[in-house]
């Protein structure tokens, strides 16, 4: 503060003309979030509130209903890429390819309508979406009347016309919304412990907040290990953690490579508690839901560090594949 203060007095003395311009606070084409939380965004509920009077979205019961049979189709994926790209393309990367996924519902007990919206990341040019299965199941929401909707980060409300695949123990639903302006981001399953990971997402009321960090190990899930990663059903229970933050409200959002790859997805927070001070709640929690800004809490010195679980790529590839079209056999052919 004191070196800014003497630069400034420095160049008033010298009689410099000192123009304030706002733009020149960030780069030219960079956008300037909102800190508005989105439950309480305005034009995102006058949007849903349009597409719901036009039958455009899918309820409550059909959700529920596409969850336990979904309608699979052919994705093409794109190949992974391999040049590395700097830091503020990633984070522009990430932008275009986040979907915002979640609901538009009315909250119980009152006749206000809100949107609580968790994170996704398109996959395909077609608009195939990945989250995760908690963000989209409506029993783990709170809500006497809901509708299914997506947001690209731009703010344009748009309909979830289909649940593609969906895999509740992965915390996985890939789901498809047309007419987005997405920039898909291919699936990498070859990665290590030290691998730089980035991710764009929305921690509580931080609308489009970028972190980076480590990815420090891969693990089986609540002690289902597995010989076998290369199958869909060992990549089930394959699981990361990675060092990069997040909080509820980035369920769903992709972790990305160097390249510009998603390599998994936000899933779970898990506090690592020490075994010789009074432990808080220890169930995990799942970062799909908003939360209303908090005043500063005590701070519970028995947590020890935070976990952050994601869910591996190679189990979302696996799911996404697993709804292309066998291969004929040579008899079947003829």
């Amino acid at each position: 503060m004191k070196t800014h203060l003497f630069a400034l007095g420095f160049a008033c003395a010298l009689g410099f003309s000192m123009t304030w311009n706002p733009a020149a606070a960030q780069a030219v084409g960079v956008p300037i979030e909102s800190d508005e939380m989105l439950t309480e965004d305005a034009p995102l509920v006058a949007q849903a509130t349009t597409l719901k009077q036009t039958g455009k979205l899918l309820g409550i019961k059909q959700v529920a209903a596409a969850l336990k049979s979904p309608k699979p189709a052919p994705l093409v994926l794109p190949a992974p890429a391999t040049r590395r790209l700097e830091p503020r393309v990633l984070a522009a990367l990430g932008r275009k390819a986040l979907v915002r996924v979640g609901w538009f519902y009315l909250e119980k007990g009152t006749k206000q309508w809100h949107v609580n919206l968790a994170d996704g990341y398109a996959i395909t040019t077609d608009g195939a979406v990945a989250t995760c299965h908690h963000c989209v199941a409506p029993e783990e929401q709170e809500m006497k009347e809901g509708f299914l909707i997506a947001s690209d980060a731009s703010g344009n409300v748009l309909p979830v016309t289909a649940v593609l695949a969906q895999d509740k123990e992965m915390d996985v639903a890939i789901l498809r919304v047309p007419g987005g302006d997405f920039t898909p981001l291919p699936l990498n399953d070859q990665t290590a412990p030290g691998d730089t990971v980035y991710v764009f997402s929305d921690p509580m009321s931080a609308v489009g907040y970028f972190t980076s960090g480590l990815l420090n190990r891969f693990f089986w899930l609540n002690g289902k290990p597995s010989t076998n990663a290369v199958s869909l059903e060992g990549a089930r229970n394959l699981r990361i953690h990675v060092s990069a933050d997040w909080a509820p409200g980035s369920s769903g959002a992709a972790l990305i490579d160097v390249c510009g790859n998603a390599i998994g997805h936000v899933s779970v927070i898990d506090p690592l508690v020490s075994d010789d001070l009074p432990k808080p709640q220890e169930k995990p929690v799942k970062p799909g839901k908003k939360s209303p800004k908090m005043p500063p809490q005590p701070i519970d010195h028995s947590v020890l560090i935070i976990l952050h679980e994601a869910v591996s790529a190679r189990g979302v590839r696996m799911l996404a594949q697993s709804m292309q079209a066998p291969t004929p056999s040579p008899a079947e052919a003829q």
